[in-house]
């Protein structure tokens, strides 16, 4: 008989077995825990066991995102490499899922996981990850989890205004889009209109786009109040689907917060992030009467072409770090959240 002297009835019965068996492995974490055993089982048809020796490479940086892990025993280590040579690691423990956001953006991976100590889990492929995503509760504990990845190692930067007030700077979390309508933060029709072009509130969807970010080919920067946690300004860029050295930029500030040297800090930060990112030229589109944003953008070279009526749109190469305004203490700052956050989510 082939398949080593057993019939094919019995090889059958083992996958049956064996599907069983990893069925039950996916209902002990967490992750799973609002999901029924015929769900988790149409899953775990479609995964792969893992077994892996301390010291083995399970996903290495710069290769081909083919597949994402859940870990259920042991831990490993997340290490990446940046342009500039510099290595940034953390832990991953069991219950976690590491690979999943390179996978899903069809970018290669942007760092090295190595199993620290010995390690069981499971690997699966995008089609496996869009049908996880869609089991009950899973969708919102992914999030969950990549939330406590970035809250659980950065620490906001303080920073000083030039009215000697303070605010803390950090990436954008899930949730922030909660934050940015604090009932002590007011966005007046005008500055919609500024930002957004339109003198509406900017619709549900579109606050999910601005505040759940990749924060590789869009990412964000937000200003919060130390005392409350509201959102009073954000910066971000969004790169070009066609040139990944190219994003446009664009940001916003509360309208009590305006007047304070914030425009200009939010385009130095996200300034800093682009360097470390790869992007080496912005644009930016805004309505022809926006002098504060313009004003802010002519500190550089600026082409400045016209657009739709009323519309312009600004060119121009991301800056050198010694054309800053901020000092280089807080731009070291920037540049090691920068590589922090990639970390977590490559």
């Amino acid at each position: 008989m082939a398949d080593g002297g057993r019939d094919p009835v019995s090889a059958f019965v083992d996958s049956v077995e064996l599907v069983k068996m990893r069925t039950a492995g996916l209902a002990e974490m967490d992750l799973f825990e609002d999901c029924s055993a015929n769900q988790l089982e149409a899953v775990a048809q479609r995964m792969r066991p893992l077994r892996a020796a301390a010291g083995q490479v399970l996903i290495k940086q710069g290769e081909e995102a083919v597949s994402f892990i859940l870990i259920r025993s042991g831990r490993a280590e997340i290490r990446r490499t940046g342009e500039d040579d510099s290595v940034v690691f953390d832990e991953v423990p069991a219950g976690l899922i590491v690979g999943e956001i390179a996978l899903l953006r069809d970018k290669p991976r942007t760092a090295t996981v190595t199993a620290t100590e010995a390690l069981t889990g499971y690997i699966g492929d995008d089609k496996v990850f869009a049908a996880m995503a869609d089991l009950p509760g899973v969708s919102e504990r992914l999030l969950r989890i990549v939330r406590q990845r970035l809250a659980a190692f950065i620490t906001p930067i303080a920073v000083t205004l030039s009215d000697s007030s303070e605010l803390l700077l950090r990436p954008v979390l899930p949730g922030d889009s909660e934050r940015s309508n604090h009932q002590s933060v007011e966005f007046s029709n005008e500055t919609l209109y500024r930002r957004f072009m339109s003198p509406r509130a900017p619709s549900a969807a579109l606050m999910h786009y601005l505040f759940e970010v990749d924060y590789v080919d869009h990412f964000v920067w937000v200003l919060a109040d130390e005392a409350d946690e509201s959102v009073v300004a954000d910066v971000r860029f969004v790169r070009d689907v066609n040139d990944a050295s190219v994003a446009e930029v664009a940001f916003i500030v509360a309208d009590d917060y305006q007047g304070r040297g914030i425009g200009s800090l939010l385009m130095d930060t996200i300034i800093v992030a682009a360097q470390v990112l790869g992007v080496h030229r912005f644009t930016a589109r805004l309505l022809a009467e926006n002098q504060p944003m313009r004003a802010i953008l002519d500190r550089f070279d600026v082409q400045w072409k016209r657009d739709e009526p009323g519309v312009v749109t600004a060119e121009f190469d991301v800056p050198n770090p010694d054309e800053l305004r901020i000092d280089s203490g807080l731009a070291d700052q920037i540049r090691s959240v920068t590589r922090q956050v990639v970390r977590a989510v490559g």
